[in-house]
């Protein structure tokens, strides 16, 4: 299999509900994103899917939260804006304008800060 992978960012702010201790406080992040899209075959130019497709979908689902209060936005109005949460609602929604027949995206990873990620998969 071959597995692609794309990194973008964006930046917003969040806190984090029933959280006993400082993040229950307002604070922003520049969240790292990572996309990997995984394919079996290639095109007949030796090509699973263009980068900058990948990219594209992802900055698409990425606009929806960057410079936002994240706790203001749906669906995290209602589901706390953790990194989990966050990492698992970007794995659906890039999914569902990445994944077709040939292209299946593999797994989200995202950076709260250098040192501290999350990643989401199917499987």
């Amino acid at each position: 299999m071959f597995v692609l992978k794309i990194v973008t960012d964006f930046a917003a702010a969040h806190s984090l509900r029933n959280y006993p201790g400082d993040c229950a406080r307002l604070h922003g992040h520049n969240w790292q994103v990572e996309a990997l899209v995984g394919a079996e075959k290639l095109d007949e130019n030796g090509i699973a899917i263009d980068f900058r497709q990948i990219k594209t979908h992802t900055k698409t689902v990425i606009k929806r939260l960057d410079h936002q209060y994240l706790n203001e936005i749906s669906p995290f109005d209602k589901l706390n804006p953790t990194a989990e949460n966050l990492a698992k609602y970007l794995y659906e929604e890039v999914g569902k304008l990445i994944n077709n027949q040939t292209v299946m995206l593999k797994e989200i990873i995202i950076w709260e800060t250098p040192r501290a990620s999350v990643s989401y998969s199917k499987g």
